[in-house]
């Protein structure tokens, strides 16, 4: 049995009044669509990550350290 993990990472950040998408926001010197993947690394049974974006906000998900932290995630 295969196991895909999807992570919502589309918010706007209104509420916050943030000038960055709310997945791009830095918490503790990580993105929160960082602590998102990073929470699930452990996880063996899932086999691939599914990432959905806002087609507006790629430019943050490209500056994210691709090969570190996106490791099995299709966007």
């Amino acid at each position: 049995m295969s196991i895909f993990l999807i992570l919502l990472a589309a918010g706007e950040s209104k509420r916050l009044k943030s000038t960055l998408p709310k997945p791009y926001i830095t918490v503790n010197n990580k993105k929160i669509l960082e602590h998102a993947i990073n929470s699930f690394k452990d996880f063996r049974a899932i086999k691939k990550t599914v990432i959905v974006y806002n087609k507006k906000h790629k430019k943050y998900l490209n500056k994210l350290n691709q090969k570190k932290h996106l490791k099995n995630c299709r966007w």
